[in-house]
């Protein structure tokens, strides 16, 4: 019992990391550069691979992707256990 109570007690620790995670990537400055021309910068500078995109809308993207990622395992991980207690 104490060992599933601890496994999704660490289920939603990795799901309140991925929230803020998110939150950070979309507001505030916690995820900006220190340095204000770098984000102007990557803001101007397309990657190799298309020209669709700017380097800094590739930032924002694998940040979001990634905060996206661990609320999901949060979520299946902790869902899983849920449906696991009665057995």
């Amino acid at each position: 019992m104490a060992a599933r109570i601890l496994m999704f007690l660490s289920a939603s620790i990795v799901f309140t990391l991925g929230v803020v995670h998110l939150v950070y990537t979309f507001w505030g400055p916690k995820l900006t550069p220190r340095d204000p021309a770098l984000q102007i910068s990557m803001s101007q500078i397309s990657p190799v691979i298309t020209k669709e995109t700017t380097m800094w809308r590739a930032w924002v993207g694998f940040n979001a992707s990634h905060s996206m990622g661990a609320m999901l395992f949060g979520l299946v991980f902790g869902s899983i256990l849920l449906m696991m207690r009665g057995q």
